[in-house]
Formats: C-alpha cells, sequence, structure tokens
C-alpha cells in the first residue's frame, strides 16, 4: 500500500472537480469561462474535461458545500481575496461526498 497524505490523494480525486464547481457558478454568476478559469487557475480544457462530470452537480447539490461555493464565488467575482484554508475546508467537506476520509 502507497503512503499518501490527505491533500495528494485530494490533487487527483478531488480539486478537479471542486475547481470546475467553482468555474460553473461563476459562470452562472454571469462571467465569461475564459475570465472564470483565469480566476481559479485551470485550463479551459481541463474545465471542459469536467464539467459534465456528476461529481462536480455531487458537490454542487451537496447543501452546505453549495453555500460555500457561493460565498466564495462571491468574493472572487469581485476580486476579493479569498484564504487557502477556505479552501482547504471545501476540500475536506468534498471528500466527504465523495465517500473518502475528511481532513482532521
Amino acid at each position: 500500500m502507497e503512503w499518501k497524505t490527505y491533500c495528494e490523494e485530494s490533487y487527483t480525486k478531488v480539486i478537479p472537480y471542486l475547481r470546475t464547481a467553482i468555474i460553473k457558478t461563476l459562470v452562472k454568476k454571469g462571467i465569461p469561462v475564459k475570465k472564470a478559469v483565469k480566476i481559479v487557475g485551470i485550463s479551459t480544457t481541463a474545465y471542459e474535461r469536467h464539467v459534465n462530470d456528476k461529481k462536480v452537480n455531487m458537490i454542487l447539490q451537496d447543501e452546505e458545500l453549495g453555500d460555500m461555493i457561493e460565498g466564495v464565488t462571491s468574493r472572487l467575482s469581485t476580486g476579493e481575496v479569498v484564504e487557502a484554508t477556505s479552501f482547504c475546508i471545501l476540500c475536506s467537506k468534498s471528500r466527504k461526498v465523495f465517500g473518502l476520509q475528511p481532513c482532521t
């Protein structure tokens, strides 16, 4: 068995879907995809690869995560700084939605 930290595991199993969910929410707020992917820091291709994935919808359909993403995207859309710990909390809660052990 290979030892990995929660962050290493999340890098491939959670983060792409979480970032896509954030971009999808920004786009719903009227921000063009090109600008939204730049804000979040992934390519348009990466966004398009995951945008219709059921994992993105699982994140957005979770009431608590959806509310948290709304808050983050409101700050991002106005250019406010979002603390890194906010993303960590989102990631940990997303891990639970995917059936992974949340960070402690």
